[in-house]
C-alpha cells in the first residue's frame, strides 16, 4: 500500500489544479508583499528568526536596497512566470519569484517584534510549483505530487500550530484563558463574540478547544482525502472569525485553503462534461427534428 501511494505521486493528472494553485499562490505572495516595509527597522535586533538571517548580515535587513531587490524579484518573476512560454524562462522566473518571497519574508521577520506566520505557506507553495516546472513536459498534464505536496504544506502549517500550543501550554490552552486574554487585549470592542467569550469561560473554552482540534486534525489531510473539504470549511471559518474579532488579515490563507483542499477541479470537469453532454443531446434533438420536418415536407410534395 505505501508503495502504491508513492507511485501515484508520479502519475499525471489534468493541469487545472496546478495552474489554479500557481495563480493563487502568486496572488497571495504579491498581496503579502504589500505589508512588507522598513517601519520596524529602527528597533534593536534580537535573535535571528529566519533561515536567511543566519547567512545575511543583520545590518542588511534595514537596507532599502534589499527591500526593493526582493520586490523586483517577486513581482518581476511573477509576471514572467505567469505569461512566459519558454520552459527555461518559466523555470528561472519560478525560482526568482520564490527567492523574492523568501527575501521579503525574511526581511519582515528580522525587523518585526512579532511573527507573521502567514508568509510561510505561500513561500513553500511557490517552491513546490517552481520545482514542478522541471518535471517532464506533457501538454495539459501535471504531476500529482503538486497537489499532494500542497496538501502536505497546509497540513504541516496548521498541525504545527496546534502542536506548538500543546508543547507550550499542554491541553490547558483549550481552557480558554489564553484566548480570553488575547480577546481582552486585542479584540474588537464592538464584537459580540468577544464579549461572550470574555464574560463566560465556557464560551472561551469551547472556542479555544475547537480551534485547537481543527489545527491538530490537519494531520488527517494527507492520509484521508475525503476529510479535506470538511476541514477546509472549518479552517476558513476559523480565519473568518479571527479576522472579524481580532482584525488579523488571513485572506491569502483563506484563498489557499479553498484552492488546495476543495475539489474544485473535479467539480469544474463534471460541469464541463455535463455541458458537453447537454450540447450533444441538443444537437441530436435538433437533427432529429430537422429530419422529421424534411420528411413531412417530402410527403406534402
Amino acid at each position: 500500500m505505501p508503495g502504491e501511494r508513492w507511485q501515484r505521486l508520479f502519475e499525471r493528472e489534468p493541469a487545472l489544479f496546478a495552474a489554479g494553485l500557481r495563480v493563487t499562490s502568486i496572488a497571495a505572495a504579491l498581496w503579502l508583499s504589500l505589508e512588507v516595509d522598513l517601519r520596524w527597522a529602527s528597533l534593536p535586533k534580537g535573535a535571528v528568526v529566519s533561515a536567511a538571517g543566519l547567512v545575511v548580515p543583520s545590518a542588511w535587513w534595514s537596507a532599502p536596497a534589499l527591500l526593493w531587490s526582493g520586490r523586483a524579484l517577486l513581482w518581476g518573476g511573477a509576471v514572467i512566470w505567469l505569461f512566459g512560454h519558454a520552459r527555461k524562462v518559466r523555470c528561472a522566473a519560478g525560482w526568482a519569484t520564490a527567492l523574492g518571497m523568501l527575501t521579503l519574508g525574511s526581511l519582515y521577520w528580522e525587523d518585526l517584534p512579532w511573527f507573521r506566520h502567514k508568509f510561510v505557506p505561500p513561500l513553500w507553495l511557490l517552491v513546490l510549483l517552481a520545482a514542478a516546472e522541471h518535471a517532464p513536459a506533457r501538454p495539459g498534464q501535471a504531476p500529482r505530487w503538486v497537489r499532494e505536496g500542497a496538501v502536505f504544506v497546509l497540513a504541516c502549517f496548521y498541525a504545527g500550530a496546534g502542536l506548538h500550543k500543546l508543547l507550550a501550554s499542554g491541553w490547558r490552552w483549550a481552557d480558554g484563558t489564553a484566548l480570553q486574554l488575547w480577546l481582552w487585549r486585542l479584540g474588537d470592542g464592538d464584537s459580540l463574540v468577544r464579549a461572550w467569550a470574555i464574560a463566560d469561560a465556557r464560551v472561551a473554552a469551547a472556542l479555544a478547544a475547537t480551534a485547537l482540534l481543527l489545527e491538530l486534525a490537519a494531520v488527517l489531510l494527507v492520509p484521508l482525502p475525503r476529510v479535506r473539504p470538511w476541514l477546509a470549511i472549518g479552517l476558513v471559518g476559523l480565519h473568518v472569525g479571527i479576522d472579524q474579532i481580532l482584525h488579523i488579515d488571513f485572506r491569502p490563507m483563506i484563498a489557499l485553503v479553498l484552492v488546495v483542499l476543495m475539489p474544485w477541479p473535479e467539480c469544474w470537469q463534471r460541469l464541463r462534461r455535463g455541458a458537453a453532454t447537454a450540447a450533444r443531446s441538443a444537437r441530436r434533438c435538433s437533427a432529429s427534428a430537422d429530419g422529421r420536418v424534411e420528411k413531412d415536407a417530402r410527403k406534402d410534395i
